[in-house]
């Protein structure tokens, strides 16, 4: 039990910044009309504005009862300090674990215990700056892919993006690239993925039984068993390599190698879990993010401008190198804000194994705990404008966030294993394309964001990719 939590400030509202698109909070009325008519909403449009100002806020409808935890005190404390009562929740479980099996993301108790502790030695000798290299090539050649395409080629930009971090994280893992009908099906298989699951709909949310799971339709499971066979395929073919007496410092390579307390390495299949995490954390919240990052620039041009004298200024005109990612503050700052704005998951769900209190809110067993990213990036007593872009929060000088109000990639032992990868991935996009391209999105003022496996816009983003070399000389 957590002991009752003190009042939470709210700061006073600075001059007007721009708000990018997110929906406004409804009353609680309204999202009750909107559940009763059976109206289909995101779960984005549905979070009441009291979720917005509360630490805790009971959902009063569905099959169970349903708490909106936003105060960082008490996200410390499901997550960390009482996080055996807070396993996974069924919905979670559910919606991913066709695609990532017994994966970090996913599995809890026992078998979290033993893989992290086979992961973390491991990853602990596997340093970034070793892939560095094969994440550079991929960048350099989705510059010259987009150079071939055209100058003002029109594209859907999170799936142009999707590709490339695709690559990046491929060749940190497997040291290859991904490409041709692997690359092909990849792609087609995971945006059918995220678009079918059911667990990510607002019917199902409210209608959900830890004892009755909702089934996974049949064209779902299809395309999670179509990314894994890929990721499957990969193994095998380094497998094969290390018979050859081949050698390898990549992730897959470190996996591989990793031993239990027994001595024992990972078995085929919980081979394939732990990679499809990293492929999942390093190349979909990356391509969310950086969608939303170059929408926002693009809407943002004083923002951009800067970015680009940074990168002009620490790099000139020679690619970007392992150590310049400390030098590019305010790139890392922009892609901060957009990771605020835009957490890769809207939404962590736990699920309450025995009776509790959260500050002081009666939380009964069974009950369905929401931790929202987007609701505590937003949240009223946190931040200040908080729906504003606004990079020079991450600056150098600026107040530090709350402990525990910053969490796109959640918090405590469970934190994403692939943040670090993301955020290097991101810089180098950043730096290197947009010191080429502009990007123009097709009717901006019709993105909307909506909330599958990670905050997408709705429909896809139409973009305009133009060459700036061309325009310079």
């Amino acid at each position: 039990m957590l002991r009752p939590m003190g009042q939470m400030k709210t700061f006073p509202t600075p001059p007007l910044l721009w708000r990018p698109p997110a929906p406004q909070p409804p009353g609680g009325l309204r999202v009750a009309w909107w559940i009763a008519s059976r109206q289909r909403r995101d779960l984005l449009e549905v979070v009441t504005a009291d979720s917005y100002r509360q630490p805790v806020t009971p959902i009063p409808v569905g099959r169970r009862k349903v708490f909106v935890v936003s105060d960082p005190d008490l996200i410390r404390y499901v997550f960390v300090d009482a996080r055996t009562n807070y396993p996974k929740s069924d919905l979670m479980r559910a919606a991913l674990g066709p695609l990532l099996g017994e994966g970090l993301l996913v599995s809890d108790g026992d078998t979290w215990v033993h893989d992290r502790q086979m992961l973390d030695p491991a990853f602990a000798q596997m340093r970034l700056e070793q892939v560095f290299p094969l994440m550079q090539q991929a960048v350099r050649e989705h510059a010259e892919h987009l150079v071939a395409l055209g100058d003002g080629i029109v594209v859907d930009l999170e799936e142009e993006l999707s590709r490339v971090t695709a690559d990046v994280i491929f060749r940190a893992i497997f040291s290859e690239p991904i490409a041709g009908a692997d690359a092909a099906e990849v792609f087609a298989a995971f945006m059918r993925f995220q678009r079918g699951a059911p667990q990510f709909e607002l019917d199902v949310v409210l209608r959900s039984d830890p004892a009755a799971p909702e089934p996974t339709p049949p064209a779902v499971l299809e395309d999670a068993r179509a990314v894994r066979r890929l990721i499957g395929k990969l193994v095998d073919r380094r497998r094969a390599a290390l018979a050859r007496g081949e050698t390898f410092v990549d992730f897959a390579q470190t996996a591989i190698d990793a031993r239990d307390d027994q001595g024992q390495p990972f078995s085929q299949e919980r081979l394939i879990d732990q990679l499809t995490v990293l492929f999942l954390a390093g190349h979909e919240t990356s391509a969310s993010a950086l969608t939303w990052t170059l929408f926002m620039l693009n809407q943002q041009p004083e923002a951009l401008a800067r970015l680009r004298a940074e990168v002009l200024s620490v790099m000139g005109t020679r690619p970007m190198a392992f150590a310049d990612a400390k030098s590019l503050q305010w790139t890392r700052a922009v892609f901060r804000e957009a990771l605020r704005l835009y957490p890769p998951a809207a939404f962590l769900t736990r699920v309450a194994l025995a009776d509790d209190q959260l500050g002081e809110v009666q939380v009964p067993r069974g009950s369905l705990i929401v931790v929202s990213p987007w609701v505590v990036h937003r949240h009223a007593a946190l931040w200040s404008d908080a729906d504003r872009f606004d990079p020079t929060r991450f600056t150098d000088g600026a107040p530090a966030p709350r402990p525990g109000s910053y969490i796109p990639f959640g918090m405590g032992p469970r934190v994403c294993t692939g943040a670090s990868i993301a955020q290097l991935e991101a810089q180098l996009i950043l730096a290197e394309h947009l010191r080429r391209f502009e990007f123009d999105p097709i009717h901006p003022e019709r993105v909307k964001p909506v909330s599958r496996v990670t905050i997408r816009p709705r429909g896809g983003m139409l973009c305009r990719i133009l060459q700036r070399d061309r325009r310079q000389h």
